[in-house]
């Protein structure tokens, strides 16, 4: 599924290195390729893939006649936990991110996400989506992702879960990859579960399991 969102009025002389012509008109895409967790570290940390999905943002910059369209790739996995007082349900989850590297005007990145660090993506996390609030963080860690040894940010927050509040923790870590096409993707992971079970392993064994390109 492709999901499209539209960001209007990006200010600014646009060129594009080797590809000036490419923004004269119709549409420029720069699509991600997928980032998945391999099925060993998948079984490993006894998370399930539930959903795969597209989003295409839209650019639209003054000076040029073309809109230029950013396709992300997402890859969710959820776990099943059980609580007492029989509460349980697909209440831990680890989220790959792939998108594109886009560079219009040279040495000023048109993604966003190539300038942010993972305080920033978890303020972004807080925007985004609505159930969750109050992000504050906890405290870092290294682990591996892409064959690379990345920081990890670890943060709490407030949420809604299953119309009931609580607190969740968050794990973000985030890398980059080439793409088959001789392009770059950034790789962003964030794994959300409730506060009162230690994750930390789990989520270390699927960041060490992220694969990009597949």
């Amino acid at each position: 599924m492709r999901r499209r969102a539209v960001l209007a009025g990006v200010p600014g002389v646009l060129l594009l290195p080797g590809c000036t012509d490419l923004l004269t008109e119709g549409e420029a895409e720069f699509e991600a390729e997928r980032g998945i967790v391999g099925e060993s570290a998948r079984s490993e940390a006894n998370y399930a893939e539930a959903n795969r999905t597209e989003d295409a943002v839209e650019r639209n910059y003054e000076g040029v006649d073309r809109t230029v369209v950013v396709v992300n790739k997402l890859t969710e996995y959820s776990r099943g936990v059980e609580f007492p007082l029989g509460v349980s349900g697909e209440l831990a989850r680890f989220t790959v991110l792939a998108t594109p590297e886009v560079d219009i005007v040279p040495g000023d990145p048109a993604n966003p996400v190539a300038d942010m660090d993972n305080d920033e993506l978890a303020m972004m996390v807080q925007e985004q989506y609505g159930t969750i609030d109050n992000v504050r963080k906890l405290d870092e860690r290294e682990a591996d992702l892409l064959g690379e040894t990345v920081t990890v940010g670890r943060y709490e927050a407030d949420a809604q879960t299953q119309g009931e509040a609580t607190d969740v923790n968050l794990h973000i870590a985030q890398g980059e990859s080439g793409r088959s096409d001789d392009g770059r993707d950034f790789v962003v992971t964030v794994a959300v579960h409730p506060s009162d079970i230690d994750e930390r392993d789990r989520v270390d064994r699927m960041l060490a399991g992220v694969q990009h390109p597949v």
